[in-house]
């Protein structure tokens, strides 16, 4: 079975939910099925020009990195691109890419669509954008021969506004992760093992992070401290304001990490902590999980399907209860255990499975 891959900015070593959703699936589906995959990944990202990847064909074309016509203009050469391909399932990854699926449905190409979060609900969004975003939608969703939500949440919104009658729930998953047993990256930072506050994501608007800094501010502690891994694809008045407001509170920014560094801050942190206002699944809050972090969340339904116990969550944008919370976690260390809960829900390798018979049950439409 051959499967074009399109919405996604790459892998490995590239900062994003779908980029990690689609390297776990894909390496997974190459080790267990018998499948030729080829992911079109987009230049200005990759950082690693290697052509195979555990199986994975990459094929990379340039577009300019920027935020209104990039993701527009590299989905349409992918999905030109694989109509001379001529695979068996072509997948598409959220909404803005699945604008193209009509051109592949005049090739009687299968699709299957993947819906990972409301990207017109995200503040980036100018007007004009939002209103695309909502078009997208609606052509995702009528012409993909089968339909896959990443969270029930999602998925009760979408069938009731498209009164559909088929489609899956596959949720994100976690791997069981290799804890770090160096700590030289934490110390280049200036930080000890178990006494730093950690969260990660983009600086976008929906991670909450310039409310999650005004919380900590709040607590009053100073010997531990505020960790915040990420960065942003693209400066904007939003990524400038919080990275000013970091350094003014004496908050640590990493920058956007992978491999060996984000073991080691994960290993060693004492609490993690998901601000967001805006989720599909959250999967840095799983990532968290499987390393069996105390954890603090923000309310909102997708971080509520996780879950978790009543005092891991607070409400989304309150740094005054933020900070409340902040100071009983860490007055009240508590030994974590969240193995059995990933294992049941958010298998990798059942996951894969799932998407497998997805495609089989596509190709028998």
């Amino acid at each position: 079975m051959k499967i074009c891959v399109i919405g996604t900015r790459g892998f490995p070593n590239i900062q994003g939910g779908i980029e990690t959703h689609c390297e776990e699936l894909y390496t997974k589906i190459a080790d267990n099925f018998n499948c030729e995959i080829i992911v079109f990944r987009r230049k200005p990202y990759v950082k690693e020009y290697n052509t195979i990847y555990k199986q994975i064909r990459f094929i990379d074309l340039w577009v300019p990195k920027n935020k209104y016509l990039e993701t527009f203009l590299h989905s349409f050469l992918s999905t030109v691109y694989t109509i001379f391909l001529n695979p068996d399932i072509a997948h598409y990854h959220n909404t803005g890419p699945g604008a193209f699926i009509p051109i592949l449905k005049l090739f009687n190409i299968k699709v299957v669509f993947t819906y990972h979060n409301l990207s017109y609900t995200q503040k980036k969004w100018n007007k004009a954008s939002k209103l695309f975003l909502h078009l997208t939608e609606r052509i995702s969703i009528n012409f993909s021969d089968s339909i896959i939500f990443i969270s029930g949440t999602m998925k009760n919104i979408l069938v009731e506004k498209y009164k559909l009658s088929k489609w899956e729930i596959i949720r994100n998953g976690i791997k069981t992760p290799k804890r770090a047993v160096h700590s030289d990256y934490l110390e280049s930072l200036g930080l000890e093992k178990y006494n730093y506050i950690l969260a990660i994501g983009r600086f976008l608007e929906e991670k909450g992070f310039d409310y999650l800094i005004d919380a900590y501010k709040l607590t009053g502690v100073s010997d531990i401290k505020l960790v915040i891994a990420g960065d942003t694809d693209y400066p904007t008045t939003y990524s400038k304001k919080l990275k000013n407001k970091a350094k003014a509170n004496n908050i640590i920014l990493t920058g956007f990490i992978k491999g060996e560094k984000l073991q080691q801050i994960f290993s060693f942190s004492r609490l993690y902590i998901m601000s967001s206002f805006q989720e599909g699944l959250p999967i840095s809050l799983l990532e968290a999980m499987s390393y069996n972090i105390d954890v603090l969340s923000s309310d909102i339904p997708p971080n509520l399907e996780v879950g978790l116990e009543e005092n891991d969550y607070f409400e989304a944008g309150n740094s005054e209860v933020l900070s409340r919370k902040i100071l009983a976690k860490l007055q009240n260390p508590t030994v974590r255990d969240f193995d059995n809960k990933l294992n049941e829900t958010y298998n990798w390798d059942s996951i894969a499975l799932s998407t497998f018979n997805v495609y089989k049950k596509t190709l028998n439409q």
